[in-house]
């Protein structure tokens, strides 16, 4: 069994901010930490990264591609693509995302997932969100119109037999979607309310019947309204909701984004990119699904104006929170990363440095710029 110790100028550990012990790695996870005159003792080499932080993996829970790739594409290639620039960008983990399209094209790219084995030198694929079809056309954003649809039990089993699914888009005013959702979640898929016009009530309805998080909060969704709170209302007060927030400053403001900070318990947020083909490429045309995009300045949208998705990473949205929203770190950390593998069952493996768990993590200097990537206890990426 091989141990190595870190030393670092902080490391950010599940309970709290270490900065005066070791962190340990043995056989690709993390070993608990011990003092620098037991590391000693015990003749265990010590790599430092003293003006730099250890933050822990992150996971992308909603993502649709990079570098010209997209999951829609159902094939190998294109998911080891997206994984090797996230894997480069500070995300260690991720799950691929669908868009609106027609069901056989749904069910390839998530036969595409089911036996997928991601390489060293990417980040985990884990699963597949399925965004879309059940939206509704108010608020379809970059969904096509034509193949929005309404909710179908046949078609729910047809998906769940193709593939990974582990999260479902659903726009809770849909007919019957109460006994669907509870239908979805018994089967162990988590739904996610999105692209909707539901009122207050409906969206609450959902959540009660099993629904556990809102899709890119804010974006997708009717205003609030002092009379009519709607989905948005719901999924900024209610605790037992998961509230997305894609932070690239672009989809929300930062006034709202403190809104949403403000409101949701900080174990209730989960940052996501939610970006698209066009992630590390110049401005030009791309296409999300079947949907022509123009991207200027680094921001996607549609011919009738919609933002597409985006091109951020989630380094940079964590980065946002803490340097320029001035919120806690760790918390900030914790929305990338620990958030989303709670939400998923998945924070025994990854989400957090802790005793036992994946050593998968971030060296980024004191500006949370990247430095460096590891992977199963060794480093992946050295920028």
């Amino acid at each position: 069994m091989t141990m190595t110790a870190l030393k670092a100028a902080a490391i950010f550990a599940e309970g709290g901010i270490e900065t005066g012990r070791l962190l340990l790695i043995e056989d690709g996870r993390f070993a608990g930490f011990v003092t620098a005159a037991e590391a000693h003792s015990r003749g265990i080499a010590v790599q430092e990264f003293p003006h730099s932080f250890l933050l822990p993996g992150l996971f992308d829970s909603h993502i649709h591609g990079a570098l010209g790739h997209d999951t829609m594409d159902a094939s190998p290639e294109a998911i080891d693509a997206i994984g090797r620039y996230l894997l480069a960008q500070g995300t260690t983990a991720w799950m691929p995302t669908t868009v609106t399209a027609s069901p056989e094209a749904i069910q390839q790219a998530l036969r595409n997932l089911e036996h997928y084995v991601p390489a060293a030198d990417a980040a985990r694929a884990i699963g597949c969100f399925v965004e879309g079809p059940y939206l509704t056309v108010e608020h379809r954003g970059a969904h096509p119109t034509e193949y929005l649809r309404e909710l179908s039990s046949v078609e729910f089993a047809e998906l769940l037999a193709s593939g990974p699914m582990k999260a479902l888009a659903v726009a809770p005013e849909k007919p019957g979607a109460l006994s669907f959702i509870r239908q979805a979640v018994q089967q162990g898929v988590h739904i996610s309310l999105a692209h909707s016009s539901a009122s207050y009530e409906a969206a609450a309805a959902a959540i009660e019947s099993g629904a556990d998080a809102a899709v890119h909060t804010y974006c997708g969704m009717s205003p609030m309204h002092h009379r009519s709170p709607n989905l948005l209302g719901a999924a900024l007060t209610r605790d037992d909701v998961y509230a997305e927030l894609i932070a690239d400053g672009i989809h929300v403001s930062k006034p709202a984004m403190d809104i949403l900070l403000r409101c949701k318990p900080a174990d209730k947020v989960i940052l996501v990119s939610d970006a698209i083909a066009a992630s590390g490429l110049a401005d030009g045309d791309y296409v999300l699904g079947v949907e022509a995009v123009h991207v200027k300045d680094g921001i996607p949208r549609t011919e009738s104006g919609s933002l597409a998705g985006s091109t951020t990473t989630l380094l940079a949205e964590v980065r946002r929170l803490i340097c320029e929203l001035g919120r806690e770190p760790l918390a900030v950390v914790h929305m990338a990363s620990l958030n989303p593998s709670r939400r998923f069952g998945l924070e025994q493996e990854i989400g957090s440095i802790r005793y036992g768990k994946r050593a998968d993590f971030l060296v980024v200097d004191r500006a949370y710029g990247l430095q460096a990537v590891w992977k199963d206890g060794r480093p992946v990426i050295q920028k």
